[in-house]
């Protein structure tokens, strides 16, 4: 190892007995993170530990979580009896063979997370396209402001994104190339919500969810059935700030789906077990061809997805058996302590104290719940500042939406009410100030 790449890595032995200072200079030095702030650079919050629906960092200081790590721990932070589980497993079977076998019919592929699990989807839509209609049957269709994960396909449907997925691979080709029909591979439509569909695109007598289909249909058309391989969603917008879609919507893709031969994918990754059903497209009565399922299969203990579909795929982690392990008691868990009907019972409390607290804030433009994903809408694009302020003064964990519009909740079910309700209290005080201040009430990119 020569001198300059040593000098970047950590002595072990300062971490062991880490005070914040130290940990603070490793993080700042080595860590890249996923989420960050400018805020962040001057005294980051590292966490140590957590219980239930509270964190603590390494100054002891707790913090009531709402995001659940990134909308994952939907059963709380600190549970020994999910650790357990684990511990056992990994001195039974650390690592698992994924022997060579084919089954007819649905199955199950176990992935290592929410976007491997989208490109899984992905390859068994092109494989899909291929065995029907032949080899040019691969286009994907998705939803604008929809989040599928940090990986290329996810990047190449979402428009904030492209440069970092197929914009990215096509750079230098001719113009005429990429505006070439057959090699127009993704693409994406209008979601159908009131937040983000443009109102412009609805004729006379349709409502959104309506307008939605029809628009989906001509993009289907335009771009030739024969071309047209899958069409991914998520059934609620998460980080779109928690968005519902219209419920006429899914009834009228899945008709047109079939009609052009196109599978539906649903993104349940975020979704999966909090909408106060197992399903998210359950809440449409809706049957799609392939989902894909994470962050709550095991509640974040260990990184683990799933993707129920007909087909075959193969990574180095699939199955892996620790994860599957824990994705069993977790499972289990959810079950014996009917951890469904509690997220949608939670979820409408928690709304409804929202409601009563923000309530007359002209900075609040919405407030919505599905189950325990929550989205606060602000008329302006103050997201991640108003996120901070509540990290740094009232010790309360959320996220901000991608536009910057919507603080995002998707607290543990194992929250109490007492501990929302004094987040909520912290919620109102952060934006009852920036109200009274008038900050950037004008939005950049969006009026009221």
């Amino acid at each position: 190892m020569s001198a300059d790449v040593a000098s970047t890595v950590p002595n072990p032995s300062t971490l062991q007995n880490p005070n914040h200072d130290t940990l603070k200079v490793a993080d700042q030095s080595h860590q890249m993170h996923g989420f960050s702030h400018p805020s962040m650079q001057k005294s980051p919050v590292i966490f140590q530990s957590g219980d239930g629906g509270i964190l603590k960092d390494v100054d002891g200081t707790e913090y009531i979580d709402l995001l659940g790590g990134i909308t994952v721990s939907n059963l709380g932070h600190g549970r020994e009896d999910i650790a357990r589980i684990a511990y056992d497993q990994i001195r039974t079977l650390e690592i698992g063979n994924a022997y060579p076998g084919y089954f007819d019919g649905a199955r199950v592929y176990l992935t290592a997370g929410g976007a491997e699990g989208v490109e899984a989807g992905e390859l068994s839509e092109w494989h899909y396209g291929s065995s029907t209609r032949g080899y040019w049957k691969k286009k994907l269709i998705g939803f604008r402001s929809c989040y599928h994960g940090s990986t290329f396909v996810p990047f190449s449907l979402m428009t904030e994104f492209y440069d970092y997925g197929w914009d990215r691979l096509t750079e230098g080709w001719s113009t005429e190339m990429k505006q070439h029909k057959d090699l127009h591979f993704f693409s994406s439509n209008d979601p159908p919500n009131e937040m983000f569909f443009n109102k412009d695109k609805i004729k006379q007598g349709e409502n959104v969810g309506q307008a939605a289909a029809r628009l989906l249909e001509e993009h289907i058309l335009d771009e030739g059935p024969d071309s047209v391989a899958a069409f991914i969603f998520e059934p609620v917008q998460g980080d779109g700030g928690a968005v519902p879609h219209h419920p006429d919507f899914f009834p009228l893709a899945r008709q047109i789906c079939d009609k052009h031969k196109v599978l539906m994918i649903a993104d349940e990754i975020m979704a999966f077990a909090k909408t106060g059903t197992w399903f998210g497209m359950q809440q449409y009565n809706v049957a799609p061809d392939i989902m894909i399922i994470s962050k709550a299969l095991t509640s974040g203990y260990l990184p683990m997805g799933a993707v129920i579909y007909t087909d075959r795929h193969d990574y180095t982690w699939s199955g892996h058996p620790t994860c599957a392990a824990v994705a069993l008691k977790v499972l289990e868990i959810i079950v014996r302590d009917d951890m469904i009907s509690k997220a949608a019972e939670r979820g409408r409390t928690y709304l409804s104290i929202l409601q009563k607290k923000l309530h007359g804030l002209r900075l609040v433009k919405d407030i919505r719940g599905r189950g325990l994903m929550l989205g606060i809408d602000l008329i302006s694009d103050i997201g991640s500042d108003v996120g901070m302020r509540l990290l740094l003064e009232k010790k309360v964990v959320l996220k901000s939406s991608s536009n910057q519009h919507c603080l995002l909740m998707t607290p543990p079910a194992v929250l109490t009410d007492e501990q929302f309700e004094k987040a909520a209290d912290g919620i109102k005080d952060v934006l009852s100030s920036w109200q009274a201040r008038g900050e950037n009430l004008v939005s950049k990119s969006r009026q009221s």
